[in-house]
């Protein structure tokens, strides 16, 4: 009995000292932990560059200098877009219909997929792969250091029947032209894309069912 209660202690002993060695490690993919959560730095709200100077200068950039962003750009991309502006209500910088906000915004880009996270401001990443050639095959997507995305989650606005997806696609544009306007005051370039398979971008992403991209932009400092 003696020698089967040491046993049962060594046992215990080595399980105890197994979890401690696991304890703190990374997540490996395809686990079951919390994604990662980035925190974003504040958005800047006053700008040096006034509205009007960024529609006149705003243009299509298809060629881009081999410069990652920084966070405070991407985080700055990402409040232009889908920032919260009036935190009682959660209301964002661009208009939605009933404040459906039917839009989800991913950032792809050489070391992952993430998705911005409005409440918070903040990122989570989901995938640490590239998947920017795998969104569209224009040169401007695969080679763009930060592409956005918008994804349409079609049950948020399920209440206006036929007219649902119209909606999505006016909120898409509000949201496009709030972030090459951006882009520019930040002195990047962007471009709209259009030119992308549904299917291709719902499996680069993960996309689940009932959610369907509608808007792709790369961004990065212009070549020139």
């Amino acid at each position: 009995m003696k020698k089967d209660a040491r046993l049962l202690i060594l046992l215990v002993f080595a399980l105890l000292f197994s979890a401690a060695l696991s304890c703190g490690q990374p997540a490996v993919e395809g686990s079951t932990a919390a994604p990662v959560e980035i925190a974003l730095p504040a958005p800047d709200t006053i700008g040096k560059v006034p509205v009007e100077q960024a529609l006149a200068k705003r243009r299509s950039v298809r060629q881009f200098a081999p410069e990652d962003l920084t966070l405070s750009q991407i985080g700055q991309l990402c409040w232009a877009a889908q920032g919260i502006t009036e935190p009682t209500h959660g209301l964002r910088t661009a208009p939605s219909a009933m404040a459906a906000y039917p839009l989800d915004l991913y950032v792809v880009k050489s070391d992952g997929v993430l998705r911005y996270l409005p409440q918070g401001h903040k990122l989570i990443k989901l995938s640490g792969e590239d998947k920017r050639a795998a969104i569209s095959t224009q040169a401007s997507v695969g080679a763009a250091p930060v592409v956005f995305v918008m994804v349409g989650v079609m049950s948020r606005t399920a209440r206006f029947g036929p007219r649902a997806e119209r909606f999505v696609a006016i909120e898409a544009g509000h949201v496009g032209q709030n972030l090459h306007l951006q882009a520019v005051a930040l002195g990047l370039g962007s471009v709209s894309v259009g030119g992308f398979q549904d299917a291709d971008v719902v499996k680069a992403l993960d996309l689940p069912e009932g959610q369907m991209p509608f808007y792709v932009i790369p961004v990065g400092k212009p070549a020139t």
